[in-house]
């Protein structure tokens, strides 16, 4: 049997190439997909999307041909949204995800708040404010110019995503909160068990908004064990 696949999708600004620091700790036992999203890393020179519907049916559409059973889809934060509405369209063309595992990601009828990032004078305030790793970012004025549009796309994007109805997907999702995540509680993340009909199980664990980019051992054999046995009951547990 081949290894299952793990498609990942990026937070709000960010390239989903971080997902790369889970090859190490997992990579013995699924292939880790990051996907490139418009207006980052190898897709740089693709003006970024505006509407968060179409860029889920864009993304889905060049997916289909990628995938493979068993497959899975990881997100963190906008990218966890990502995953949920991408399951929801592998669902309705026959095709079923195996597992979704999402991070510091409220459920998407919550949503998030996130500034427009249109003032000059407090954009890198606004910007680290939202999430302390864009700090160094922020350093490098010709960086943060060349990467502002797609975040304040992003931004944008989420604060408009409202699904008009909270569909189920069938498959189990795996959530991780960060017990000191200044932006999304774990409480903000115990409605994903209303989304699934297949179990939820969230993990509270040390740590802030990016978990995604500094998993550890245990969180790393907590993923391995639900690529193995993607079975989920509503339990919450600690790392």
């Amino acid at each position: 049997m081949s290894k299952p696949q793990v498609f990942c999708f990026p937070q709000a600004g960010a390239d989903s190439a971080c997902f790369m620091a889970w090859e190490p700790l997992i990579g013995g036992n699924a292939e880790i997909h990051p996907v490139a999203l418009p207006g980052r890393g190898p897709r740089l020179d693709d003006p970024p999307e505006t509407n968060f519907e179409i860029l889920c049916d864009r993304i889905f559409a060049d997916m289909t041909s990628l995938v493979r059973e068993p497959f899975y889809f990881m997100g963190s934060s906008m990218g966890g949204w990502m995953a949920y509405e991408i399951a929801l369209r592998f669902e309705r063309s026959g095709v079923l995800p195996s597992g979704i595992i999402t991070f510091s990601s409220p459920m998407p009828s919550v949503g998030q708040r996130l500034p427009e990032l249109d003032n000059p004078e407090t954009v890198v305030a606004d910007i680290i404010g939202v999430n302390p790793i864009f700090e160094e970012v922020v350093q490098y004025p010709e960086l943060l110019e060349l990467i502002l549009p797609t975040m304040q796309a992003d931004f944008r994007m989420c604060n408009a995503y409202k699904p008009a109805m909270q569909n189920r997907v069938s498959t189990p999702i795996l959530g991780f909160a960060g017990a000191d995540d200044p932006l999304v509680t774990p409480d903000a993340m115990l409605g994903w068990q209303y989304l699934t009909t297949a179990g939820f199980d969230l993990t509270v664990v040390p740590g802030e908004h990016d978990l995604h980019e500094r998993p550890t051992a245990a969180m790393a054999d907590r993923v391995s064990s639900f690529l193995t046995a993607p079975h989920l009951a509503m339990v919450q547990s600690d790392v």
